[in-house]
């Protein structure tokens, strides 16, 4: 049945305490998998894209369009620095974890892909955390991101029903078809239509972050490599930054 909501809860809390023990002193360190940006950046980035944005996200009616959709956020006048950026994550990610412990995930709300629940924005965020934590855990040398398959899977799974259209609709999409291939996961998932020219495999972890535009360490290519390289780019053209 997969990841119910109650544990993409559980999931994110654990990201976002995660990022609140980080010490001040790292806050400037570079984060190579996010050109241009450093620990800092993603902290603000997570504190306000997804803390401050996602609670008015889930009260936002499912017709709204993208322009109406987040119009009532009261975002900064300054991007906060220092302890005022740290004082910043946490307050804005508790307020998002406790309007998501009170939301019904099946409450119909607006998100990225158009009409949907309320459970899109908790799986959403406990996905989108743990890719920012794969991040600067690289960047602080800290290896300490094992993430279970069941979550693996699951955020393969987000990518390739959420985050691949989304961007495929945003740059188009790659005239060939490719097969995605997981250890320890039975089902094959392909990209595109037709027949695939080309198969994606290796362990969840490195594949997803393959997929999202970080590395390809871990990463197998069989087939067309040049096939298998626009899907790759998809994500880190479409989700720039991010």
């Amino acid at each position: 049945m997969g990841i119910a909501p109650t544990e993409h809860l559980l999931w994110f809390d654990e990201n976002r305490k995660w990022f609140e023990a980080i010490p001040l002193a790292s806050y400037d360190v570079a984060v190579p998998t996010c050109p241009g940006w450093a620990v800092v950046d993603v902290m603000t980035h997570l504190a306000f894209g997804l803390g401050l944005a996602y609670p008015v996200a889930l009260r936002t009616g499912p017709n709204a369009t993208d322009g109406e959709a987040l119009s009532d956020v009261e975002w900064p006048s300054s991007i906060p620095a220092g302890s005022d950026a740290k004082e910043a994550f946490a307050v804005h990610m508790s307020d998002c974890s406790e309007a998501f412990a009170a939301v019904d995930p099946d409450a119909l709300c607006w998100t990225y892909a158009g009409p949907g629940k309320a459970r899109f924005w908790l799986r959403r965020a406990a996905i989108e955390t743990t890719l920012h934590r794969m991040d600067v855990a690289e960047a602080l040398e800290i290896d300490d991101v094992h993430i279970r398959h069941d979550r693996v899977v699951d955020a393969l799974e987000e990518t390739i029903e959420f985050a691949l259209p989304y961007g495929t609709a945003i740059v188009g999409v790659p005239a060939a078809a490719v097969t995605i291939s997981v250890e320890g996961h039975a089902d094959e998932f392909q990209l595109g239509h037709g027949l695939p020219n080309a198969d994606i495999s290796g362990d969840g972890q490195a594949v997803l972050s393959a997929l999202w535009g970080r590395h390809r360490d871990g990463v197998e290519i069989s087939g067309d490599h040049a096939d298998a390289d626009r899907w790759m780019t998809v994500i880190e053209t479409a989700f720039s930054g991010r």
